[in-house]
């Protein structure tokens, strides 16, 4: 069966089922998102807008899909939906100075937590998203004022990133590729609904050079670069994430595409093979959550401390839901769109692993999403205490629509 057909059973049988029945608040608006790993209970109803923002974008996504006929799905209720989510963040987490607010109560009322970054883009590209599907501007100058208000504390080199705050002394990738997923959705949104992005396009150009700064001469691309030479012996600067760098490649192809600059795509399209290569479990199989700059190996080096450190350190053997799901996308885009051989064996050893391990079947609902190194379920929570539908349903969708390219 072609992996286009298993990512639309999946979506149209599993994922998007699940969240439809399960996720929707239709008195309070917003999104519930707070299920146990196996999605058997829910454990709250707060609000984090970091998941409330993903979920706009899944919604909108589909929708998309749906009208093209690429998703059995009503287009109409999956896009009131996606426009009721973004009403529920634009009226309570979008604060006036373009930062928005990291935790709300069932009914939207502000939770006392830290600013996060993250979930500040990611309620911009949910409304981006909706924007670039109904043609609709009214949600971008939030999505402007959003983007430009991450770009400043990114360029500043302290951006808050909560859950787990960045280290003294580092920059790190994840604010960077970000930025950049950010302002891809902005002016895909903006070209859509205007015509044209005008200056942003130079804006997306900027934050890829920014995260292509992390790329080694490898092809690994650093986690946290150190700002003193001599913190490069610490564990901080010598751990790498493979699936992390493998999400922001795909992210650095589109854009170069969307630009009309190739220039990189060589130097991307062999990252995807080292990346792969380094993360790859070969006792269990899949790919390790942390890795050493070696390899995957553990990560070593002189301790830091913190909350981080603390994390690679304990998790590094896991395996997830969407380091799976977004490298089984970067290598079949490199394979198709750029016919690169080794990417195609790769996306067939990863594809196999991940439907292999994550669907929950008789163990849970919808996919679990943290396993051990093994492959066996682990009732846990990664960075918050949540599931979320986002990376499964975005790369099973960009998977779907990749096929219909062909």
């Amino acid at each position: 069966m072609s992996p286009e057909i298993i990512a639309r059973r999946q979506l149209e049988e599993v994922v998007l089922p699940f969240w439809l029945a399960n996720g929707i608040d239709e008195t309070h608006g917003g999104f519930y998102t707070c299920f146990d790993n196996r999605g058997r209970e829910r454990s709250s109803t707060d609000k984090y807008t970091w998941s409330q923002g993903r979920f706009v974008w899944m919604l909108a996504r589909a929708a998309r899909l749906a009208d093209r006929g690429l998703l059995s799905l009503p287009a109409a209720d999956l896009v009131a939906h996606a426009e009721r989510g973004a009403r529920f963040l634009v009226d309570h987490a979008v604060r006036p100075d373009g930062s928005c607010a990291y935790l709300l109560d069932e009914r939207g009322a502000t939770l006392p937590a830290e600013r996060s970054i993250f979930a500040d883009c990611f309620v911009a590209m949910g409304l981006a998203e909706l924007a670039r599907h109904t043609g609709s501007g009214e949600w971008l100058d939030t999505v402007d004022a959003i983007i430009d208000r991450v770009e400043d504390d990114v360029e500043r080199g302290d951006p808050p990133t909560p859950p787990y705050s960045l280290p003294a002394g580092f920059a790190g990738f994840g604010a960077r590729m970000i930025l950049l997923n950010a302002r891809l959705d902005q002016v895909r949104a903006h070209e859509a609904v205007h015509g044209t992005a005008g200056g942003r396009r130079n804006a997306l150009r900027a934050a890829r050079r920014g995260m292509l700064g992390h790329r080694e001469s490898g092809g690994l691309f650093a986690e946290m670069r150190a700002a003193d030479p001599a913190a490069a012996d610490t564990l901080l600067a010598r751990h790498r994430t493979p699936g992390h760098a493998l999400e922001g490649v795909w992210m650095a192809l589109e854009a170069g595409e969307l630009l009309g600059d190739p220039a990189d795509d060589a130097d991307l399209i062999a990252s995807v093979t080292a990346l792969c290569a380094s993360g790859w479990d070969t006792e269990h199989g899949g790919l390790l959550r942390y890795t050493g700059a070696t390899g995957p190996v553990e990560p070593t080096g002189r301790p830091v401390g913190g909350p981080y450190e603390d994390l690679v350190r304990r998790t590094w053997t896991t395996k997830l839901w969407w380091v799976h799901s977004e490298a089984a996308y970067t290598t079949r885009l490199a394979s198709l769109r750029y016919g690169d051989r080794s990417a195609g064996e790769w996306f067939d050893r990863v594809w196999r692993y991940t439907l292999d391990t994550f669907p929950g079947g008789d163990e849970g609902a919808e996919w679990i999403q943290i396993r051990d190194r093994a492959g066996r379920p682990l009732d846990e929570v990664v960075a918050l205490p949540l599931k979320d539908p986002y990376h499964i349903s975005r790369n099973l969708m960009q998977i779907l629509e990749l096929g219909e390219d062909r």
